[in-house]
């Protein structure tokens, strides 16, 4: 089980950043708060298509820019942020499941179990898509 604990405060913090990327027209295809033991951190992991197109490092700017542009201020840490690829293994797994049993992840916490070949120690989902 994760040693450090995510607060429902970090829970809303992520969706007022998810909000106000998508009404910055910066698409987040899928979003979740993945717990990762070396360095026993949390992680918001942000996905969209323009990190096909772009790369990460273009994605990452563009999220930081507009999670400066949030007020109030957010009270998540931005080092916290990391842009994936919507092909990114693990959100292709949580896909998956949602595709094969009919499910939303929308508001799940999972914990302890494997997505594909990933292990998912402890992880809040906002949405796959």
């Amino acid at each position: 089980m994760a040693t450090a604990t995510l607060l429902s405060q970090e829970i809303a913090e992520g969706q007022r950043l998810i909000d106000a990327l998508n009404a910055a027209d910066l698409s987040v295809d899928s979003a979740l708060w993945n717990y990762v033991t070396e360095p026993e951190t949390w992680r918001l992991m942000l996905t969209s298509p323009l990190h096909d197109r772009e790369g990460s490092l273009k994605t990452y700017g563009e999220i930081l820019s507009v999670f400066r542009e949030v007020k109030p201020e957010l009270k998540i840490d931005w080092t916290a942020l990391v842009a994936v690829s919507p092909k990114y293994e693990l959100i292709e797994g949580l896909r998956q499941i949602q595709q094969k049993w009919n499910l939303d992840l929308s508001g799940t916490r999972m914990t302890n179990t494997f997505v594909d070949r990933t292990w998912i120690e402890d992880a809040y989902i906002y949405q796959i898509k």
